[in-house]
């Protein structure tokens, strides 16, 4: 994102979130009325164009019926339609809430407390049960919370555009985008970078060369499956830590639920080369400054996560080549499983591998790395992108490893070493 960006959008947050608060639900039904207009519109135009090229009557015809019909009927029952709004954000709500609930219980289960996680999850699902059944009548409470949201969200956009132009940031004061948006930024920057490279036919190398760093934290993207929502890793001092759901056998409902697993290893490049070869990932390697009593502090954590591990003898001649094989006969990495905490279960909302590298990171971090509610890689992503375009921020360089730059990049790590 353009550091300019973050004004502009700041401001417009904060004009948008104070004109909702003084229309309320006058100007709400007005910009929904122009906005059904304007579909209804746009159904039509495609319609006739449609018709013009005089089409045999086929699926897209019907489909483009249907389309200008739905909103037809949308404005004509206006009255009704303004509520599909505030019931998509008490749906949100609900599964926010849910999901926080989950990873109470998870925690519970492992006799540790997080009453904050409680909190989020009553709230959530109190505010969005009160929306779903009379959206309506409390769409002045909808809007109420919209205004004050896109006003502080606003605010902080400002605060960080301050902070990256080197304006001392007088108030610790932020509010994270909707973990919905959050959750989709990886797989649009990805988007991004390939259309960079169709049109300039250039390789990837955005790093800085003279800065070294002590942590690093790597953001995986793809373009299949879960890998448009990203993964993260961390490494530290040459050793891969990640934390997922790899074991095949305990999988529930579609990868959401698992047996948590942890992998180790100290290959460092054998394992970005086989990210980008085995799953064509890219990567994003965010290296992080730490002083003396931060490296300390990260070493204990990695020790408290290491005490709490056992061996995971799986299968490595697995016929169906799954992914903790493949990647074993890759980088003859360490597999293990968790005795006693929260991490024995993978909770792809909530306790996943983005939890774990953050209890490294914002535990040794404190002061400087502060990042809470549901994290998901764009959290992850959207954070140090972020701290990266500030000059005295911890997060001192970056690499972005593609398939048109692997072998220099990891040619030029051979020769740091």
């Amino acid at each position: 994102m353009n550091v300019k960006s973050y004004l502009l959008i700041g401001i417009t947050l904060i004009l948008v979130g104070i004109l909702t608060l003084i229309g309320n639900v006058g100007l709400f039904k007005s910009v929904s009325d122009l906005a059904l207009v304007i579909m209804v519109l746009i159904t039509i135009r495609d319609l006739i164009t449609f018709l013009r090229k005089k089409p045999k009557i086929n699926i897209s015809l019907f489909s483009k019926i249907i389309n200008l019909t739905l909103s037809f009927v949308a404005l004509i029952f206006n009255d009704y339609s303004i509520a599909i709004v505030p019931i998509i954000f008490s749906i949100y709500s609900i599964c926010n809430g849910i999901a926080c609930l989950i990873n109470f219980i998870i925690a519970r289960l492992q006799k540790t407390t997080e009453i904050r996680t409680f909190i989020h999850g009553f709230v959530y699902l109190s505010i969005g049960i009160a929306i779903l059944f009379k959206p309506l009548q409390n769409l002045k409470l909808f809007l109420y919370i919209m205004s004050w949201y896109a006003i502080f969200l606003g605010i902080s956009f400002i605060l960080d555009y301050l902070e990256i132009n080197n304006f001392k940031r007088f108030i610790k004061f932020k509010i994270s985008l909707p973990s919905i948006l959050e959750a989709i930024i990886p797989i649009t920057v990805l988007n991004g970078i390939n259309k960079k490279l169709d049109k300039n036919n250039s390789k990837i190398d955005d790093h800085k060369k003279d800065e070294k760093s002590d942590l690093e934290v790597i953001v995986h993207v793809s373009d299949k499956g879960f890998g448009k929502f990203g993964h993260v890793d961390i490494c530290y001092k040459g050793k891969i830590i990640s934390f997922g759901n790899y074991d095949p056998e305990h999988r529930i409902l579609h990868e959401i639920f698992g047996s948590g697993v942890l992998f180790i290893t100290e290959n460092k490049n054998r394992y970005i080369k086989f990210c980008i070869d085995d799953a064509k990932k890219t990567l994003f390697v965010f290296g992080i400054k730490l002083s003396d009593k931060e490296r300390i502090k990260v070493e204990r954590e990695i020790s408290k996560l290491e005490s709490d591990l056992v061996p995971w003898e799986f299968k490595k001649k697995r016929k169906n080549k799954d992914y903790a094989s493949r990647l074993y006969r890759a980088t003859k990495a360490k597999f293990y499983k968790f005795s006693k905490t929260k991490y024995k279960i993978f909770f792809l909302f909530g306790n996943n591998c983005v939890s774990l590298a953050n209890r490294i990171v914002n535990k040794s971090l404190k002061d400087r790395f502060k990042l809470y509610g549901v994290l998901t890689p764009g959290t992850y992503y959207y954070y140090l992108e972020r701290e990266y375009l500030k000059k005295n921020s911890v997060v001192v360089s970056k690499k972005i490893y593609h398939h048109t730059n692997i072998d220099k990049l990891i040619l030029e790590n051979y020769n740091n070493n």
